[in-house]
């Protein structure tokens, strides 16, 4: 959910402009009323936000849903970037969070943190087809995940506050 670009724009919005209307955030990042409402719907599908009507609008806020365990250190983690890192930086955290956005990704990180497999015993271990495993693989190496040297693959975890909330709560088995 946080691989998408205009999503960090917008959580980026509401956390320096809280209390607006779905109207106003959409056009601070260039999208119109319904991208803007349907964007913000899959945040909060996900716990990271809290809506109230006022009036005609609905507002929407950063807060953390205590129905998602995973909801609070993300969030926390998400502010800390957005508070640590210029706009431009934006984009890093939709490859950090796309590395880890896929239950085959989550697979392999998780076995990885085990300690390091060679890579051409990786996809039977992980119950991956080779071809699918190839493109996986890359994605993680993309965010920062995993680590290739000689024949041998292992986890790692990038230097970025969403890199090591999401490794944590993987690590814990809060994100399957």
């Amino acid at each position: 959910m946080l691989a998408g670009h205009t999503r960090i724009k917008l959580l980026r919005e509401l956390s320096s402009h809280t209390g607006e209307g779905v109207s106003a955030l959409g056009r601070r990042v260039g999208i119109g009323h319904a991208a803007a409402s349907q964007e913000l719907r899959r945040i909060q599908s996900r716990g990271l936000l809290q809506s109230e009507r006022q009036g005609t609008l609905q507002v929407y806020r950063l807060a953390a849903d205590p129905q998602v365990s995973s909801a609070a250190p993300l969030l926390k983690a998400i502010r800390s970037a957005l508070d640590q890192f210029p706009p431009e930086r934006d984009r890093e955290m939709c490859v950090i969070a796309a590395g880890l956005a896929h239950e085959r990704r989550i697979r392999i990180f998780r076995f990885l943190l085990g300690g390091p497999c060679p890579l051409r015993d990786l996809p039977f271990a992980v119950r991956i087809p080779a071809h699918p495993f190839q493109v996986h693989l890359r994605t993680l190496q993309a965010g920062g995940f995993v680590a290739r040297v000689d024949d041998q693959v292992s986890a790692t975890v990038p230097n970025h506050p969403l890199a090591k909330a999401l490794a944590k709560l993987i690590q814990r088995g809060a994100v399957r």
